[in-house]
């Protein structure tokens, strides 16, 4: 996948998770799709997920029930009228039988809050009034004490306090600051203890932030006391009550990238790390101040909840990505940690959100269960009581052999793919958050051993491979100092060395690493160095390597050196030392940016029929839109033979060419997403004539899934198709594949459009063996079966 103007695939994911509603909860209405969201609210036996709108789905409430103490979804409350950019679900706060969300962009940032009552047959909306001002934001912040609810409405710097709320005859205040700046944003937070408001203006002063302290007479709510940041702090983005009347507030360090973004969607923090948290307290003397409670830092967690909430009485609790959720109480006037509760590996992103009712903790765990996510109960002293999950659980665990029977081996569905053993992220030397994506493969010349070469994230795995029933982690290569983790990272083979880059990783470059050093590892894993970086190109989403001839090909370069506007970023691979740039190729007819971007390729030696450019080298570059293919013998004179289009192009993606040269098979990544096709799509071109390509078939193999990468070895080809795993076609006919078997590594999920499960796949090893990466998954190693074709 390309990095620019396409989103992570961890943020597809949700897309996709979004489309396979009907697997999830088939009893649901089409209009919604059960998942659960970074907001959320708990109450007495209940937890409410609230829904943000996409394009495909309305916005809604989904109430879960404990009943002898097990979760399970019990309502949906649909909410049409909160339009996709409202920010429906910025905010929530449940008191009794009171909830209220805040959709602070509704109607061009006018803003409105949803109000719901629990009646006898569940719960009801009734509106409240949206904000005075377009500009206002109202809804943008919460807090809710009995019958009293706050409203932030920052775009004009106010809060409307309500009393009475959800009564006949409710009575509005508002509440403003003593000399507001126009850009202060006070009400970006607000709390309440039901006698007196707690406004946050974090933008005020040029980021350093104020909080201003207001309490209710008969003239309304008069100002108490208005306090400065007491330090080089973001003060007053988020303010909680304990239950002694003072207040904790978080702090950030540095403010300069934890701007709120108004417009489309709801703000989302960028800030990698927070400050202090502080108490401000009221003294004997009346005046209040403000103290650092705790000195720490601690990533935030993303979106704008739960980082740190309050818990029964004088405790709060605290998210940290490292040390998972931390619970701190008083001892003898100083903040100390009481308890706290780690994340496993099964739960990463834990405390992605945070909801407390009395003693009763909840935690939204969005990494487990391919990102549908997880909540995770406890007790007040931390130890877990529950578990919420969104889909069946599935355990992947290092295991052996599995021979596919009627249709399944070990938990997988299969036909004609036996699997010779799987190896998790975790064994592969991933972390919590690590994925994997790419790879390819290496035969050691001498010893005939057989190596992985897997790329995650993060870096490259090595596994020897020569026993594929006990397959072998034997050492780690990281990315590139300086550089950071990437969704995408590429890695060819030559002459006993690998050639590694990835994309939107920074300064990256390309890696160069001696293949021969596996041969001497004593101590497994060992942590490798590269042998060299060639800093000729940034970042690059592929490389594409012709062994003939011992050139590279970087395509999709980015960022510094010579970027070829994404086209061919040609090498010499002669000496792997001293790699040499030679050239570029961009064609700009096809594509959408104008600069000849390519997103894979495959060059070869050409042996085909078209008897002018035998013996030449020819590139067949995938080019979003169209196949482009180039004569790049003389690489500072490369020549552009073709660029042909095909019917409903979404994104060009991949392509690998039958050993005749003759014909092109191409897949198309987004077609399916998109909904421009039937089924998963494989194009069928006749390169016979290299100046006048055509597409001879357009092959639906009755899947639904989006389609990724593809090889051909011999008259089979080999696709890793995302959700529908591997599928092996015999492609003996060329304009009519026929399948002849699969391998589907996440089978608790249908096979839908998106990107999830199988990346890529390497055929080409002597022994059969066909390794498979899946994207959350691992390592799988399989056999085809002898089909006696």
């Amino acid at each position: 996948m390309e990095f620019q103007n396409k989103p992570r695939p961890n943020i597809m994911r949700l897309l996709f998770t979004l489309l396979l509603c009907l697997f999830v909860a088939e009893t649901f209405a089409q209009e919604t799709s059960l998942r659960l969201s970074p907001s959320m609210v708990l109450g007495d036996g209940e937890l409410i997920s609230v829904q943000p709108p996409t394009d495909e789905y309305s916005a809604a409430l989904q109430v879960f029930h404990q009943s002898n103490g097990e979760w399970s979804h019990s309502t949906t409350v649909l909410v049409p009228e909160a339009a996709r950019g409202s920010g429906f679900g910025l905010t929530a706060v449940l008191d009794g039988d009171l909830l209220a969300v805040g959709a602070p962009y509704y109607q061009d940032g006018t803003g409105r809050v949803f109000l719901y009552q629990r009646g006898e047959t569940g719960w009801k909306t009734a509106a409240i009034e949206i904000g005075p001002d377009p500009t206002s934001e109202f809804g943008y912040a919460l807090d809710l004490h009995g019958d009293k609810l706050v409203i932030g409405a920052p775009g004009n710097n106010s809060v409307h306090v309500i009393h009475g709320v959800g009564s006949d005859a409710p009575s509005t205040y508002t509440v403003v600051a003593d000399m507001p700046g126009e850009d202060d944003g006070f009400g970006s937070s607000v709390a309440t203890d039901g006698e007196r408001v707690y406004v946050g203006a974090p933008n005020r002063d040029d980021m350093a932030g104020a909080v201003y302290i207001f309490s209710h007479s008969e003239d309304g709510y008069m100002q108490e006391a208005g306090l400065t940041s007491p330090g080089n702090y973001r003060f007053g983005r988020d303010l909680f009550v304990l239950g002694s009347g003072n207040v904790i507030a978080p702090a950030l360090r540095s403010s300069a990238n934890d701007l709120r973004q108004r417009g489309n969607g709801p703000p989302r923090r960028t800030s990698t790390t927070t400050g202090p948290v502080l108490e401000l307290m009221k003294g004997d003397t009346g005046a209040w101040s403000t103290s650092i409670a705790l000195d720490i830092h601690t990533r935030t967690q993303g979106w704008m909840f739960g980082q740190i909430t309050i818990q029964a009485g004088e405790t709060f609790l605290l998210v940290n990505e490292d040390t998972g959720l931390n619970k701190y109480a008083k001892d003898g006037g100083a903040w100390t940690l009481n308890a706290s509760l780690e994340p496993n590996e099964a739960e990463g992103g834990l405390g992605d959100a945070i909801a407390v009712h009395g003693d009763q903790v909840a935690l939204l765990a969005s990494g487990p269960n391919y990102e549908f996510g997880a909540v995770v109960f406890t007790d007040a002293d931390l130890n877990r009581t529950g578990r919420l999950a969104m889909v069946p659980e599935v355990s992947l665990a290092s295991s052996g052999p599995a021979d596919c029977n009627d249709g399944q081996a070990d938990q997988f569905g299969c036909s004609n793919v036996d699997m010779l053993s799987f190896v998790s992220i975790r064994d592969l030397g991933g972390g919590t958050d690590a994925e994997v994506n790419d790879l390819w493969g290496w035969t050691d010349p001498e010893s005939g051993k057989e190596y992985a070469l897997v790329g995650r994230n993060d870096g490259t795995a090595f596994v020897d491979i020569t026993n594929p029933a006990m397959p072998v982690f034997v050492g780690d290569l990281p990315l590139t100092e300086g550089a950071w983790p990437s969704s995408w990272r590429d890695i060819k083979v030559h002459n006993d060395h690998a050639f590694i880059v990835a994309d939107g990783a920074g300064p990256h470059g390309m890696q160069v690493f001696d293949l021969r050093t596996l041969r001497d590892v004593q101590e497994m894993p060992a942590d490798f160095s590269p042998l060299t970086v060639y800093d000729g190109v940034s970042s690059a989403h592929n490389i594409v390597i012709n062994e003939a001839s011992g050139y590279a090909y970087i395509v999709g370069a980015r960022g510094s050196g010579e970027t070829c506007g994404g086209g061919l970023h040609m090498v010499n691979l002669t000496d792997p030392l001293n790699p040499q740039f030679t050239g570029c190729f961009a064609d700009t007819g096809p594509g959408r940016s104008g600069t000849g971007y390519s997103h894979d390729a495959q060059c070869v030696v050409y042996k085909g029929p078209d008897t002018r450019y035998q013996n030449r080298e020819i590139c067949f570059n995938s080019n979003i839109t169209a196949l482009s293919i180039a004569d790049v013998t003389d690489k500072e004179n490369p020549i552009a033979l073709a660029n042909a289009s095909y019917p409903n192009a979404a994104y060009g993606h991949q392509g690998w060419l039958t050993k005749d040269h003759a014909f092109y098979y191409m897949n198309d990544e987004l077609n399916e997403m998109r909904g421009s096709v039937e089924g998963t799509r494989t194009l069928v071109w006749d390169v016979i004539d290299l100046e006048d390509p055509q597409v001879v078939g357009e092959y639906y193999s009755g899947n639904t899934a989006s389609d990724h990468n593809l090889y051909i070895r011999g008259d089979y080809m080999y696709q890793s198709n995302y959700a529908s795993g591997l599928r092996i076609f015999d492609i003996s006919d060329r304009n009519n594949p026929v399948e002849v078997g699969h391998f589907d590594m996440i089978t608790v999920i249908p096979d839908a459009p998106g990107f999830i499960g199988s990346w890529s796949n390497y055929p080409y090893f002597e022994s059969g063996t066909i390794a498979v990466t899946g994207i959350d998954e691992g390592l799988f190693l399989l056999k085809k079966r002898d089909l006696g074709l």
